[in-house]
Protein backbone atom coordinates (compact mmCIF):
# COMPACT_ATOMS: atom_id res chain seq x y z
CA UNK A 1 0.00 0.00 0.00
CA UNK A 2 1.35 3.78 -0.69
CA UNK A 3 1.27 6.03 2.07
CA UNK A 4 -0.57 8.47 -0.08
CA UNK A 5 -3.16 6.29 -0.56
CA UNK A 6 -6.01 7.57 1.78
CA UNK A 7 -8.55 5.41 3.51
CA UNK A 8 -12.17 6.97 2.48
CA UNK A 9 -14.42 6.67 5.15
CA UNK A 10 -17.83 5.22 4.55
CA UNK A 11 -20.73 7.86 4.17
CA UNK A 12 -22.36 8.01 7.38
CA UNK A 13 -26.42 6.72 6.97
CA UNK A 14 -28.71 9.14 8.95
CA UNK A 15 -31.46 7.06 10.62
CA UNK A 16 -34.36 7.38 8.76
CA UNK A 17 -37.10 10.03 9.89
CA UNK A 18 -39.63 8.65 11.82
CA UNK A 19 -43.01 8.42 9.28
CA UNK A 20 -46.07 10.05 10.73
CA UNK A 21 -49.52 9.36 10.55
CA UNK A 22 -51.48 11.04 7.95
CA UNK A 23 -53.36 13.88 10.17
CA UNK A 24 -55.49 14.73 7.05
CA UNK A 25 -57.57 11.69 7.55
CA UNK A 26 -57.73 12.12 11.43
CA UNK A 27 -58.88 15.77 10.79
CA UNK A 28 -61.68 14.87 8.06
CA UNK A 29 -62.33 12.61 10.15
CA UNK A 30 -63.07 14.55 12.77
CA UNK A 31 -64.71 17.09 10.91
CA UNK A 32 -66.92 14.83 9.13
CA UNK A 33 -69.88 14.55 11.70
CA UNK A 34 -70.98 18.38 10.81
CA UNK A 35 -71.08 17.65 7.18
CA UNK A 36 -74.76 16.06 7.88
CA UNK A 37 -75.79 19.58 8.26
CA UNK A 38 -75.44 20.25 4.73
CA UNK A 39 -77.55 16.92 4.22
CA UNK A 40 -80.59 18.03 6.29
CA UNK A 41 -79.26 17.28 9.37
CA UNK A 42 -81.76 13.81 10.70
CA UNK A 43 -81.29 12.02 13.45
CA UNK A 44 -78.34 9.37 12.48
CA UNK A 45 -76.91 11.38 9.29
CA UNK A 46 -73.84 12.34 12.03
CA UNK A 47 -73.01 8.62 11.79
CA UNK A 48 -72.26 7.48 8.40
CA UNK A 49 -69.92 10.03 7.58
CA UNK A 50 -67.42 9.23 10.31
CA UNK A 51 -67.97 5.42 9.68
CA UNK A 52 -67.53 5.70 5.91
CA UNK A 53 -64.13 8.03 7.36
CA UNK A 54 -63.25 5.40 10.23
CA UNK A 55 -63.98 2.05 7.92
CA UNK A 56 -61.86 2.89 5.06
CA UNK A 57 -58.85 4.06 7.00
CA UNK A 58 -58.59 2.57 9.86
CA UNK A 59 -56.08 0.07 8.89
CA UNK A 60 -53.65 2.10 7.52
CA UNK A 61 -53.88 4.79 9.89
CA UNK A 62 -53.75 3.85 13.76
CA UNK A 63 -54.55 7.50 14.48
CA UNK A 64 -57.44 7.78 12.23
CA UNK A 65 -58.53 4.53 14.32
CA UNK A 66 -58.25 6.02 17.84
CA UNK A 67 -59.98 9.15 16.77
CA UNK A 68 -62.62 7.42 14.83
CA UNK A 69 -63.99 5.43 17.55
CA UNK A 70 -64.17 8.35 19.75
CA UNK A 71 -66.27 10.43 17.13
CA UNK A 72 -67.97 7.49 16.52
CA UNK A 73 -69.13 6.64 20.12
CA UNK A 74 -69.69 10.45 20.37
CA UNK A 75 -71.90 10.84 17.49
CA UNK A 76 -73.95 7.74 18.33
CA UNK A 77 -74.38 8.95 21.81
CA UNK A 78 -75.99 11.69 20.69
CA UNK A 79 -78.07 10.46 18.36
CA UNK A 80 -79.90 8.62 21.16
CA UNK A 81 -79.75 11.34 23.60
CA UNK A 82 -82.00 13.09 20.48
CA UNK A 83 -84.37 10.37 20.06
CA UNK A 84 -84.93 10.35 23.14
CA UNK A 85 -86.08 14.24 23.50
CA UNK A 86 -88.06 13.32 20.33
CA UNK A 87 -89.49 10.76 21.66
CA UNK A 88 -90.53 13.11 25.11
CA UNK A 89 -91.45 15.32 22.84
CA UNK A 90 -94.97 13.87 22.92
CA UNK A 91 -95.33 15.04 26.92
CA UNK A 92 -94.10 18.37 25.61
CA UNK A 93 -91.11 18.48 28.23
CA UNK A 94 -88.98 16.97 25.36
CA UNK A 95 -89.22 20.24 23.27
CA UNK A 96 -86.89 22.75 25.40
CA UNK A 97 -84.63 19.15 25.87
CA UNK A 98 -84.09 18.32 21.83
CA UNK A 99 -83.02 22.31 21.55
CA UNK A 100 -80.83 22.10 24.22
CA UNK A 101 -79.30 18.71 22.76
CA UNK A 102 -78.94 19.99 19.25
CA UNK A 103 -77.44 22.95 20.01
CA UNK A 104 -75.11 21.17 22.97
CA UNK A 105 -74.22 18.60 19.97
CA UNK A 106 -73.57 21.61 17.39
CA UNK A 107 -71.03 23.61 19.90
CA UNK A 108 -69.22 20.18 21.22
CA UNK A 109 -69.12 19.08 17.49
CA UNK A 110 -67.61 22.22 15.88
CA UNK A 111 -64.93 22.35 20.09
CA UNK A 112 -63.89 18.22 18.43
CA UNK A 113 -63.73 19.67 14.76
CA UNK A 114 -61.09 22.73 16.30
CA UNK A 115 -59.31 20.51 18.34
CA UNK A 116 -58.69 17.68 15.64
CA UNK A 117 -57.37 20.54 13.83
CA UNK A 118 -55.25 21.75 15.78
CA UNK A 119 -53.78 18.20 16.75
CA UNK A 120 -55.37 17.07 19.99
CA UNK A 121 -56.65 13.56 18.85
CA UNK A 122 -57.39 12.44 22.23
CA UNK A 123 -60.15 14.70 22.89
CA UNK A 124 -63.39 13.32 23.77
CA UNK A 125 -67.16 15.13 23.46
CA UNK A 126 -68.73 15.30 26.98
CA UNK A 127 -71.35 12.43 27.52
CA UNK A 128 -69.92 10.00 25.31
CA UNK A 129 -70.76 6.66 25.76
CA UNK A 130 -68.33 4.13 25.06
CA UNK A 131 -69.61 2.07 22.31
CA UNK A 132 -66.46 1.03 20.44
CA UNK A 133 -63.26 0.36 22.48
Amino acid sequence: MDEEQQIMPEPVQEPAPEKKPDTTQAVITGVSPLVSLLFGSSVGVNIIAPLICWLIWKNENPLVDRLGKNVLNAQISWTIYTLVCLLLCMVLIGIPLLIIVVIAWLVLSIINAVKVANGDYDYVMPLSIKFLK
